[in-house]
Formats: C-alpha cells, sequence, structure tokens
C-alpha cells in the first residue's frame, strides 16, 4: 500500500506552519522596501537593506548548521520564529506609539530577521526525514515547495492591496501574525526533528565550532556526489539571479514594456514553481532522480539564449516560467539527495553550507549582471549566463548523474565509494 504524506498528521501541521509563514515572509519583502522608498525615496538606501539583510544569513549560516545538529532543532526553530516575530512587531508598534519610523531600525530588523533566519533554515533543513519516511522525501520536498512558490505569487499580491489600505508598517503585521501561527504548527507537531541522540555523550556537544564545521566540510568534500552538487549550485546562482536583474533592465530600459508588465513577468517564475512542485509531486515514482536531474539541468541552458531573441513579453512571460519548472525540479531532487545520503548528526551543517555554497555567489553575479546590461545591453549577459549554464550541463553528462536512482542509494555506500560516483 502507498503511502502519502498528505496522510501524515506531523507533515501536514509543518506543510501548513511553513507556507503560512512564508506568505507572511513574501508581505515583509514587499513591504520593507516599499517602507524604505517612501521614508527615504532613495534606491540606493533600499539596495543596502537588501544586502544587511543577507549578510548576516551567510555570517551565521556555518554556526547554525552546527547548532542544529547539536541541540533540539524543534526548539531552535521556535526561538528562531519568535525572535523574528518581535523583531518584526517593533515596526508597526514604534508606528502606532511614535508616528516615525527610524531608519535604523529597518536596518536592524533586516539584519536580526537574517541571523535567526539562517538559524530556523538550518533546523528546518535537517528535519524532514526524521518527519516522514525516507521514500516519501521527494514527495515532501515537492509540497513544501509547492507552498513556498503559491506563497511568493500570493505574498506580493496582498501586500500591494494592503498597503494601499493599511500603510506599509502596518501590513508587516501579517508577518507577525504569521509566525505566531508557525510556532503553533510546531508545538503540535509530535514527532522528534532530530534523530535520538545520548545524553551522556555530551563530551561531543563541547567540541569547539570550528571543528564542528570542518568535519561538516570535510563530510561533503569526501563524497564526490556532494561535491558535484554544490558545484552545481554556486554556478547556477552565480548567473540565475542576475538574469532577473538583467531582465528587468531589458523590460524597462531595452523594451520599454509598462510597468504592469513587470510583475506579470516576475509572477510568471513563481507559476513555473507551482506547477514544476506539483508535476514532480506526481510522476516522481515513474521517473528516476537522475532523469529529473538531467532534464532540469540540461533544460536551464536554454532560456537563457531564447531571451536574447526575445521582445514579446507574452514569450519572455512563458520563459519565465519554464525557468522556474525547471529550478524547482532541480531544488527539489537535490534537495532529497541530501536528505537521502547525509546522516542526520550531520544534516545540519551540510545543509547550511550547501546554503553558503549556493548563496555567496548571488552578490557577486547581481553585481556583474547589472554592469554588464547597463554597458553592453541584457542581451551580453544573458549569452555570458547561458555559457555558464552550458558548463553546469557539460560537467553533468561527463559526472554521469543522470543514471542516479533513489532505490540505489545508500549512505553507507557512498561514503566508500565516493571516489567512483
Amino acid at each position: 500500500m502507498t503511502s502519502s504524506v498528505w496522510k501524515n498528521r506531523n507533515f501536514m501541521w509543518l506543510f501548513t506552519g511553513r507556507t503560512i509563514s512564508q506568505l507572511g515572509t513574501s508581505i515583509t519583502t514587499f513591504s520593507i522596501p516599499w517602507l524604505l522608498l517612501e521614508l527615504t525615496n532613495s534606491a540606493a538606501q533600499t539596495g543596502l537593506a537588501f544586502a544587511v539583510g543577507f549578510i548576516p544569513y551567510l555570517l551565521f549560516s556555518l554556526p547554525a548548521g552546527v547548532w542544529a545538529d547539536q541541540y533540539n532543532r524543534k526548539t531552535l526553530m521556535i526561538i528562531a520564529d519568535s525572535c523574528r516575530m518581535l523583531l518584526l512587531l517593533s515596526i508597526p508598534l514604534i508606528h502606532v506609539f511614535s508616528g516615525d519610523i527610524p531608519i535604523l531600525l529597518l536596518y536592524f530588523v533586516q539584519a536580526g530577521t537574517s541571523v535567526f533566519s539562517a538559524i530556523f533554515d538550518a533546523s528546518y533543513g535537517a528535519c524532514l526525514p526524521n518527519i516522514i519516511n525516507r521514500a516519501e522525501l521527494q514527495e515532501g520536498n515537492s509540497a513544501l515547495q509547492m507552498g513556498f512558490s503559491l506563497s511568493r505569487i500570493g505574498g506580493p499580491i496582498i501586500a500591494g492591496l494592503l498597503i494601499s489600505i493599511l500603510g506599509a508598517a502596518n501590513t508587516i503585521s501579517l508577518d507577525v501574525i504569521s509566525y505566531v501561527i508557525s510556532i503553533l504548527t510546531i508545538f503540535f507537531i509530535r514527532a522528534s526533528f532530530s534523530a535520538s541522540v545520548n545524553k551522556n555523550d555530551e563530551s561531543k556537544n563541547e567540541t569547539k565550532l570550528h571543528k564542528k564545521v570542518r568535519e561538516g566540510l570535510e563530510y561533503v568534500w569526501k563524497i564526490k556526489l556532494l561535491r558535484t552538487l554544490a558545484l552545481f549550485s554556486m554556478l547556477v546562482n552565480l548567473v540565475g539571479p542576475g538574469i532577473d536583474i538583467a531582465l528587468l533592465f531589458r523590460i524597462k530600459n531595452e523594451l520599454h514594456l509598462a510597468s504592469n508588465w513587470v510583475g506579470i513577468i516576475m509572477a510568471g517564475l513563481s507559476c513555473g514553481m507551482v506547477v514544476g512542485a506539483i508535476t514532480i509531486g506526481r510522476i516522481k515514482k515513474r521517473l528516476s532522480m537522475g532523469f529529473l536531474l538531467a532534464i532540469s539541468t540540461i533544460g536551464q541552458v536554454f532560456p537563457a539564449f531564447l531571451l536574447i531573441v526575445s521582445k514579446e513579453p507574452i514569450v519572455i512571460l512563458f520563459t519565465q516560467f519554464i525557468v522556474g519548472f525547471l529550478l524547482i525540479a532541480w531544488n527539489i531532487q537535490t534537495v532529497a539527495l541530501r536528505q537521502l545520503i547525509v546522516p542526520d548528526h550531520l544534516l545540519g551543517r551540510c545543509t547550511s553550507l550547501f546554503r553558503m555554497i549556493a548563496w555567496i555567489t548571488i552578490p557577486l553575479g547581481t553585481t556583474i549582471a547589472g554592469v554588464l546590461s547597463e554597458f553592453f545591453g541584457a542581451s551580453f549577459y544573458f549569452l555570458i549566463a547561458g555559457c555558464v549554464l552550458g558548463v553546469v550541463c557539460l560537467i553533468f553528462i561527463s559526472s554521469k548523474l543522470y543514471s542516479l536512482d533513489e532505490e540505489d542509494i545508500d549512505a553507507n555506500t557512498l561514503r566508500t565509494a565516493s571516489t567512483n560516483i
């Protein structure tokens, strides 16, 4: 009899809490930049706020991974959600009682929520294998990605409507409520978020932080499959977010499309992610992991080249939809692979390490995209991005990852035969 994550009570609480919380985060991601623009009328200030909200996450990713392996993950997630809730609550409260919101407060909230997001994500990324069965990991990740994608579509729409009615500061209160719901749903999950640990073995918990981090690094480096996936993530994120920057430049400065097309075209990416998550969840049992990785890796090469010649909004919208579909297919497989391969006591560190490797190239990539697009045109950047993604495709083919099958994956086998993968 085939089991399903939708019949798993603990998973349903996790899915509900994460989807609602991510909807709130999506609203805040729209509201805080809008509030900054209202207060400063400066795009530079808004860009700086994004950096302030990005850098602390990277800095705390590896320590957060160690803590996720060392301490109770459920407790860490509740603490992180509670702290993010209080930080965001300060904005509407100060607005109500003083009327003026200090710019420094917004920077402080961005930085603080970034730190606690790193802590939450490290534990969240490692908890799923303890909540559902190994055979359900692809379906579970598909469902969670679908919830995330739906939140990305609905968040800006809801935020735009509420800002016009309540104002940007008060709209952030909705995210505060979403964190309350997230905390409650975590409490309702009865399953442990970590594999059982011998409490008498507390000496291991006293190991220095840098040694714990090194242990995770050595594990990822030892297994060729993990090294290859990390390299892929780094290269894809070097050009992927930059494509969005170049596309915005192309829409506004080169094609001179109406502003409403920007939101519609960018929504196409999220719609593709939703459809991709639903599709992968249904076909996962009929297709191998290797085949799905092959489709998503090879398929991601073509949209960049298609954007070079595309001038019609409908074609660009369709291209974004395809990108979202392929991106979510890639994410589902790679996350499930890590969860299958990495032992529980290292999963928090390895998850954080992968996230740091994947994201560390984003600031460089977006900067390059802006410079190249402004001086040489968006099409030139699309060409560069397509070539980089082509290199990823060639490495993928040479690594023979397309032959991977979920049923053949065994952590012990991978550890002992890592050089042959």
